[in-house]
């Protein structure tokens, strides 16, 4: 894994190898409910980075920018980028906005950063390998052994597990379902981030009973 720095990872790349199998690189929830959790996790990114909040006034929950200096990261620069020049839209516009892309989007940033291995044909395609199963499974695998050992995770790793609850992926991931542990990690959470967590549960809930 020359080249590839482990010291920091990011909430989105950790989400997408939890909710894709280590070895295949198959999918382990529909593309869907992939694609919300994965723009909830890019999202995310720019909250844990203390670049925007979340605020609700007049029961509308909007993404508030706090540092519009642009992030070094093409992906949630971007991002950001969109919010600053729409800074009307809900939280859940913003949401659905990065989900029709945000599979395909953190893929291609994995693949640069040597995470995955780069796809065969010329588009992105729904399932690319990693190139270490071992570190591929270390998200799911930290995760799993806090539960384990009932240990307190870090804030990101509190985020990632509440995001795997609300899109379901808790049930494929975990190896035990442990309510109140994961109760508690979420309440341990600052406001905005257990807000990110209720709005995509919201939306993923949204979605299964869409014809769409």
């Amino acid at each position: 894994m020359a080249g590839v720095d482990l010291s920091t990872t990011r909430l989105a790349n950790d989400l997408f190898f939890a909710m894709h199998d280590n070895v295949s690189g198959r999918m382990r929830l529909h593309a869907r409910l992939t694609g919300l959790g994965l723009a909830a996790a890019i999202l995310g990114e720019l909250m844990l980075a203390g670049r925007t909040t979340l605020a609700s006034a007049a029961g509308r929950t909007r993404l508030v920018v706090l540092d519009a200096t642009p992030p070094a990261d093409a992906l949630t620069r971007t991002a950001l980028d969109h919010i600053i020049a729409e800074p009307s839209h809900r939280f859940r516009t913003w949401l659905q906005f990065l989900a029709r892309t945000a599979a395909t989007d953190v893929a291609a940033r994995m693949t640069a950063d040597g995470l995955l291995r780069p796809s065969a044909v010329r588009r992105l395609s729904r399932r690319q390998a990693p190139v270490n199963v071992n570190i591929a499974a270390l998200p799911r695998g930290r995760v799993n052994l806090a539960i384990q050992r009932d240990e307190p995770l870090n804030v990101q790793d509190n985020v990632l597990l509440g995001l795997l609850v609300a899109t379901g992926g808790s049930r494929l991931v975990l190896w035990e379902q442990n309510r109140r542990y994961v109760s508690d990690a979420i309440a341990a959470l600052p406001a905005p981030l257990q807000e990110l967590i209720a709005q995509t549960e919201a939306a993923v809930g949204d979605s299964t009973i869409s014809p769409r």
